[in-house]
């Protein structure tokens, strides 16, 4: 089976690293592989090229199958292998959810390392300021206070969800390796270092080991000097702002009694049945959430995917500052919407929150990851790809939010402008291959619609040229009147149905 697959890969990559846990703990050693040096450019290759349209690491092919989003193939091994190896998903919806939000939030752990420890490499040299590189270190030095505090609460011995080595493990051990490597003080994050000392011994990590951390064991020391603060940052990375205020986007099933299969009273009685049941279940959820939010948005149109418009919810205004009220805060320590709650159980990566839905309700509402490991693959492949394609668009829409008047640069405009452009065309392209009528992952409509859309609502919104992407539009103009997006359009988009002309030009 391993010698069907070829993966092309960078030492020391986080992304390629914990794609290669995941092989070794899934017993799959036997696979082709090709190291490739960023330095020397080597990952442009035109083998790459032909398998990856962004030309990156990691790039992984099984048989006919590419998949290349690290988090999306390591989902995909789970999937296609799950009696093999170790166990990385549990079976249980309720343990997966914790290790679902574990594993993306690593994406915050990630980007905020790298915002300060590859600063230089990030950023141009007549862009760069002081006030941003000190923000940045402010901002790392608070996320390694979240993750220390969640290990904490572990307790002693503990992996990132529980007991068990799990996907959380595999998808974040390389980004926490980087800490001791980068000369991160211990007392910055000591829970973490426990864990790193913990868990660098296991085969699967060091049969992974990095090949040039092998040879030079020593890194530069860019996490050296972090600050001492305790002032809490609120994180605005995956929030969009709305001064709107609250419409119920919670429809209610309607019960079509003329349907044909509902001709009898017991049929009716039956159904009615399920329908109270469905309602109780979703009674017991609570989402406090934000109009427009893509994070926020597309758990709502999961909610309705999966029947379970009953839930309770809260809207809350981000230019009063609602989302930073105690009842959020008691609840997502970033203080970020959306903030979900299904009994007990906690969920507030969307990405996270989403997946438990689909595993907690398999069989209720539409069906929205595919049984096969292949299908799968595509859809987890389109999921995970949304992230770029949402930052992007941040980059340009929301510039001068996200970057201070001072440090606001035309040419890191422009750049983010081409950037998106490019971006597009990737996404046009995919629809242009599926065909016409096609949704993101095929004929079915699945989670990567459900994740994906909300980002693409956007692009009409704010006058987006049609010809940047002809596809996309057409996308956008085919599912925008599913039940399930209509239910839960934003509020103040319903009020105010033209957005500002941020993307018109391109």
């Amino acid at each position: 089976m391993a010698q069907n697959m070829m993966l092309y890969w960078s030492s020391g990559s986080p992304p390629c690293w914990r794609l290669m846990i995941a092989l070794e703990e899934k017993k799959l050693q036997g696979y082709k592989h090709k190291h490739l040096c960023f330095d020397k450019k080597e990952h442009q290759c035109e083998e790459v090229k032909a398998l990856n349209p962004r030309v990156q690491v990691p790039t992984f092919k099984h048989g006919d199958l590419v998949v290349n989003e690290s988090f999306a193939a390591c989902l995909y091994l789970e999937s296609a292998f799950k009696s093999q190896g170790a166990r990385l998903i549990p079976e249980d919806p309720a343990e997966q959810a914790l290790v679902y939000q574990r594993m993306f939030e690593t994406n915050n752990l990630q980007q905020k390392m790298y915002d300060v420890a590859f600063y230089e490499w990030y950023v141009p040299e007549g862009e760069r300021h002081e006030s941003a590189l000190k923000r940045n270190r402010e901002t790392l030095v608070t996320e390694l206070k979240l993750w220390d505090g969640y290990l904490e609460k572990m307790g002693k011995g503990s992996f990132l969800a529980g007991k068990n080595f799990t996907m959380a493990d595999v998808v974040c051990f390389p980004v926490i390796a980087y800490f001791p490597r980068l000369h991160c003080p211990k007392e910055k994050c000591p829970r973490l270092m426990e864990y790193y000392e913990m868990v660098k011994d296991r085969p699967s990590i060091k049969a992974s080991w990095p090949l040039e951390w092998l040879e030079k064991p020593e890194g530069p020391d860019t996490l050296k000097n972090l600050p001492f603060t305790t002032r809490f940052l609120l994180l605005m990375t995956d929030v969009i702002f709305s001064s709107h205020e609250h419409i119920n986007c919670a429809c209610s099933l309607n019960l079509r009694t003329g349907h044909a299969h509902l001709q009898t009273r017991n049929a009716v009685k039956s159904v009615t049945t399920f329908l109270i049941k469905l309602d109780i279940m979703a009674q017991k959820m609570m989402l406090y959430w934000g109009s427009g939010s893509p994070p926020c948005w597309r758990l709502m149109i999961a909610l309705e995917e999966k029947k379970l418009q009953g839930y309770k919810h809260k809207l809350l205004s981000f230019d009063k500052k609602e989302h930073q009220c105690e009842e959020v805060k008691a609840l997502n320590p970033r203080v970020q919407l959306p903030t979900f709650k299904h009994g007990d159980l906690v969920v507030n990566e969307s990405f996270a929150a989403c997946l438990y839905l689909e595993s907690a309700f398999k069989s209720q509402g539409a069906r929205l990851i595919p049984e096969d490991p292949a299908e799968q693959a595509l859809v987890y492949q389109r999921m995970f790809e949304t992230d770029n394609l949402q930052q992007k668009m941040y980059d340009v829409a929301y510039y001068e939010w996200f970057v201070p008047e001072g440090e606001r640069h035309e040419s890191a405009l422009k750049r983010n402008k081409e950037t998106l452009v490019a971006e597009l065309k990737l996404w046009d392209g995919y629809l242009e291959k599926m065909g016409k009528g096609s949704f993101l992952a095929g004929k079915d409509f699945t989670m990567a619609d459900v994740v994906c859309f909300p980002v693409i609502a956007y692009f009409p919104r704010f006058h987006c040229p049609k010809e940047k992407c002809p596809r996309l539009m057409e996308y956008y103009e085919m599912v925008k009147d599913r039940p399930s997006i209509k239910a839960s359009w934003p509020p103040h988009w319903l009020e105010n149905p033209e957005g500002p002309d941020t993307l018109k030009n391109l």
